[in-house]
């Protein structure tokens, strides 16, 4: 029941490039969420496979059951490096994080943190509104899905909603 509330919530709320004031953000949407690409896969490894060729990622931590989507990330990005410590890309279920030995506070500037089931229940969401409450955290995309975490210090903190 609190998904189905809370994606009421997100369409009403939500919003697609329009209205985004962002450079960084509009970009992000318009050239790489919204690009037609067809891939079977579930929505926040679409947009992980999107993503990862958008900013030309070259590492990737994967954590808990992202595990095993090693192969099907090496079917797409035959060069891409997985790794545990210092990555370009991480990604994991936002239940998993707490599981983690990962410090958002010291994550590079240009890492992205894209996390999966952020409104599945009601402690996932107060977990992500906490993380985007924090000072390091720059901008936030919460795709209802996934959501990603930007940590550029250049950019003004904002949240957005977007509908993907």
């Amino acid at each position: 029941m609190f998904r189905f509330i809370s994606h009421i919530k997100f369409l009403l709320t939500s919003n697609n490039q329009h209205g985004i004031h962002s450079p960084f953000v509009y970009d992000y949407i318009t050239k790489c969420l919204y690009q037609k690409k067809e891939l079977k896969l579930p929505a926040t490894l679409k947009v992980l496979i999107k993503s990862i060729a958008y900013f030309k990622y070259d590492s990737i931590r994967l954590i808990g059951d992202y595990k095993t989507s090693e192969e099907i990330l090496k079917q797409h990005f035959t060069t891409i490096s997985i790794i545990e410590n210092n990555a370009d890309i991480i990604v994991c279920s936002i239940s998993d994080l707490s599981d983690t030995n990962l410090d958002i506070n010291n994550l590079s500037n240009d890492c992205m943190l894209l996390l999966d089931n952020i409104h599945t229940n009601s402690k996932n969401f107060k977990t992500w509104t906490q993380l985007t409450e924090l000072k390091h955290v720059r901008v936030s995309i919460d795709m209802f899905y996934c959501g990603a975490l930007f940590f550029r210090k250049e950019q003004v903190k904002e949240h957005f909603k977007i509908r993907i």
